[in-house]
């Protein structure tokens, strides 16, 4: 399952098809809002004992996801990132959370570091808060 991944190749897509993988879109994020789209992407996995979260930085704005080596348009806002995170971090199926796709030798004006930091506290915070 994917949540706002907006750029893809056509073997990529092809897998995505052929095993139904489920992308929740920004605009989807945008017109649910965050919550209802957290609860949607737990009931997919509904199924699953245990379940891992990476959180791909690439999944941001181009705007504000300058240090990542893919940054695309129409991607989610930080504060849209935290809550989601957030919001995922707290269902007990979870086993591990990543942060990933910073890239530091882009990221010039070390922006894309320090809100990728504050996910991970936001998210940090959220389990430490909820358990």
């Amino acid at each position: 399952m994917f949540i706002s991944v907006r750029d893809t190749e056509e073997p990529e897509d092809l897998l995505i098809q052929q095993h139904g993988i489920r992308n929740f879109t920004t605009e989807e994020v945008r017109a649910k809002g965050v919550s209802q789209i957290a609860a949607e992407a737990l009931e997919t996995l509904r199924d699953c004992e245990q379940i891992y979260i990476s959180f791909d930085v690439d999944s941001l704005d181009s705007s504000i996801s300058v240090g990542t080596g893919t940054p695309v348009p129409n991607g989610l806002t930080v504060e849209e990132a935290i809550a989601l995170n957030a919001a995922l971090i707290q269902d007990k199926r979870v086993c591990c959370w990543e942060i990933v796709e910073v890239n530091p030798t882009l990221d010039t004006e070390n922006t894309m570091a320090e809100h990728a930091f504050d996910v991970l506290e936001a998210t940090t915070q959220s389990l430490v808060t909820h358990f």
